[in-house]
């Protein structure tokens, strides 16, 4: 008797094999990589799809609808109409229909969007490099190192902000207005980019790491319940 079911036999061989086909991109692009590719492309687009029609479609639309009262099957009504209406923008012919719908959409996503950046970006950026020199909120002693690290982190903002002035930089260019003070802030908000850039580079290469150990851990305990 195997001592390993044949289901985890066949995933951990399927498992090793699509492995394989991503790794053989160290050596260029070639149809195995493509292959994998189309096969990771097309299992997650099925997966979002049937996943987006059991929670979003039945759950929240058409069980509602079927199962609820009269105002809540009314209100349904409206996405309803505006998701049938999203769907002829398929058609190259009756794609017009669907304008409004999409107008809507950005709409609504850009409204949302200036607020979370004003709410959840902006407000709370600026309440934490004020509360930064609260100097009653320190603990004894770190008074010093708490002060140096709020201006750090004050100077960083206020030069990355300095930094992406792009309309003042251009502006300034044309005419020569644009002084060496405000260059030197723009100069220390790239180099503050610069560092930030780098540390999310460096966690980024970890975690391909962790995943390529991951991977490669899993495929010798693959081998070793194969012939161990």
């Amino acid at each position: 008797m195997l001592p390993f079911a044949i289901a985890d036999f066949l995933i951990g061989l399927l498992s090793f094999l699509l492995t394989l086909m991503i790794l053989s991109y160290i050596v260029g692009d070639n149809p195995l990589f493509r292959l994998a590719i189309h096969i990771f492309v097309g299992v997650t687009a099925g997966y979002v799809t049937l996943v987006v029609w059991q929670h979003v479609v039945i759950n929240k639309l058409i069980a509602p609808m079927l199962t609820g009262n009269w105002p809540q099957a009314i209100v349904l009504i409206f996405p309803l109409v505006m998701g049938l209406f999203l769907l002829t923008k398929i058609s190259p012919k009756y794609q017009s229909l669907g304008r409004w719908v999409v107008a809507f959409l950005v709409g609504v996503g850009a409204a949302a969007a200036i607020a979370g950046a004003l709410t959840g970006t902006l407000l709370p950026q600026a309440w934490a490099s004020i509360n930064l020199f609260d100097i009653s909120a320190f603990q004894p002693g770190t008074t010093v190192e708490k002060i140096a690290e709020g201006v750090s982190i004050l100077l960083g903002t206020v030069t990355t902000l300095t930094y992406f002035q792009f309309s003042i930089r251009q502006s300034a260019a044309k005419t020569g207005q644009r002084g060496l003070f405000m260059r030197i802030l723009s100069y220390a908000g790239e180099a503050f980019l610069a560092i930030t850039f780098g540390a999310l580079f460096a966690g980024v290469l970890s975690s391909a790491l962790a995943a390529m150990v991951n991977r490669i851990q899993s495929i010798v305990d693959f081998f070793a319940s194969l012939f161990f």
